[in-house]
């Protein structure tokens, strides 16, 4: 009758089996964003704040002004310290814009924040973003002009624009470049015109294809 083999010692199976401890990592190869920053741990309440602000942020990515005010009290109270090592790296890791989107949504909140409760608010970031130009405290009385306007309508770029003098502005870019483009072409015809009458026949294809390389702008 066959043997049964003996049991393995256990102690034999327990060193087989433990996988292998990871080697030490070195201190400079930690991201140096993921390193504890040194600076005052957040109390209870903070933690609290900072999670429900980031739920708001996280559930309502398209609400630019309600994102805008979480991301602004998280900046003002420096929630953000216990993980990272400042506010403009811990937007980019943990909701993936930058510093300048930030401030853009910081700056909407700040002036709708402003805006009596019977005034009715920007329906999205587009229709607040060229009052960003402008300091928050000169926002409400330009938003009601625009609001007037639109009366019952809906608020274009236009009518924004227009308010805030943005589009007279590019009037007048269009009519400068169009007085400068009629010069050029008459300057060119004078030029073309001598060329023929010397026959010239080189310097006229020449001005001739400035002439349409202008006109096809």
């Amino acid at each position: 009758m066959k043997q049964t083999d003996n049991p393995k010692n256990p102690s034999k199976v327990e060193a087989k089996e433990q996988p292998d401890a990871p080697a030490a990592q070195p201190a400079e190869a930690k991201p140096a964003s993921l390193e504890l920053v040194k600076a005052l741990p957040l109390t209870a309440q903070e933690k609290q704040q900072l999670a429900r602000l980031e739920k708001v942020i996280d559930a309502k990515l398209g609400d630019f002004f309600e994102v805008g005010s979480a991301i602004m009290e998280i900046k003002a109270k420096e929630l953000y310290r216990e993980t990272h090592n400042n506010f403009n790296i811990y937007c980019q890791e943990r909701w993936g814009f930058g510093r300048s989107y930030a401030n853009k949504l910081i700056g909407s909140a700040e002036r709708i924040k402003l805006l009596p409760e019977n005034v009715a608010k920007p329906a999205n970031e587009f229709q607040i973003r060229p009052f960003l130009k402008l300091e928050p405290k000169q926002f409400p009385e330009k938003w009601q002009e625009v609001i007037e306007t639109a009366g019952e309508g809906k608020v274009t770029s236009k009518i924004v624009e227009d308010s805030l003098g943005l589009g007279k502005k590019k009037r007048k870019k269009r009519r400068a470049q169009g007085s400068d483009q009629k010069k050029e072409v008459n300057e060119l015809l004078v030029s073309l015109r001598a060329a023929l009458e010397k026959k010239e026949v080189d310097d006229a294809l020449k001005h001739l294809a400035k002439l349409e390389k202008l006109l096809k702008a």
